[in-house]
């Protein structure tokens, strides 16, 4: 026969689960576990490779590495102080979500220009994939030397690196080099960067989207059709490369 709580001990076993879900990082963010990690916690000596995601208090999206299903890459040391407390109280393999003081999200934003939401906080999930080591992002070193140097020192820069251990690469950062490039007018550059994308990621529907992109915008339109084919063969749900593909007939 099963026995059942009385409900005096479940409304007791419910304000126990109640209180123990309302955890506070070190510098007072708000934050609930939602999946448990295991082993040591992080500490700015870290990288971390992750999925996460921004959203305002109605629940609108403001950034997501779910909706390309490409994981980011934080060097801790670099990230805002308040930012580097979330971080130290997660595990490799949890998922966790924290509520974002507004004052906190507008300064670690401060070079994103008009952004109003609403209410006093955002909420922000992320999953800890990886510990990484401490490297810094590459496509952050490149944009320094752009900034600094230039277009070819920036390029040159991006070879150095992507051919060494002192940056990390992954497909996100380098996808956003191949930008960075496209934007300043380096096509030729841009398809090399994003062809490397593709071949380190041959099973990602984004990193041939971006390579279509490129050659596109290069005039090679067979090149352009076939990794736009390829980008929609692996995720038939990407509309651009729909679109893409019947501008393209």
């Amino acid at each position: 026969m099963m026995r059942r709580l009385s409900p005096l001990c479940l409304l007791l076993f419910l304000c126990s689960w109640a209180n123990a879900q309302k955890m506070t990082t070190p510098n007072g963010w708000a934050y609930q576990v939602l999946r448990s990690g295991k082993g040591a916690q992080l500490s700015s000596d870290n990288g971390a490779l992750t999925h996460n995601q921004l959203s305002d208090i109605n629940g609108s999206v403001l950034v997501s590495t779910y909706q390309i299903g490409v994981p980011d890459y934080q060097l801790i040391a670099e990230l805002p102080a308040a930012f580097q407390s979330a971080f130290s109280v997660m595990q490799p393999g949890g998922k966790y979500r924290f509520n974002i003081p507004m004052a906190d999200l507008q300064e670690a934003m401060r070079n994103t220009s008009g952004m109003a939401l609403p209410g006093d906080y955002a909420i922000w999930e992320i999953e800890l994939l990886e510990v990484l080591p401490p490297r810094p992002d590459g496509a952050r070193e490149v944009v320094k030397i752009m900034e600094s140097g230039g277009a070819e020192a920036a390029y040159k820069e991006f070879k150095l690196l992507l051919n060494s251990s002192k940056a990390y690469f992954g497909e996100w950062e380098v996808n956003q080099v191949g930008y960075l490039f496209l934007e300043n007018g380096m096509t030729e550059e841009a398809i090399t960067a994003l062809s490397y994308n593709v071949d380190e990621h041959p099973f990602s529907a984004n990193a041939h989207d971006s390579l279509a992109e490129a050659y596109y915008k290069a005039g090679e339109q067979a090149m352009a059709k076939k990794h736009y084919q390829k980008s929609l063969e692996l995720n038939p749900q990407n509309g651009n490369a729909r679109q893409m593909l019947e501008r393209l007939r």
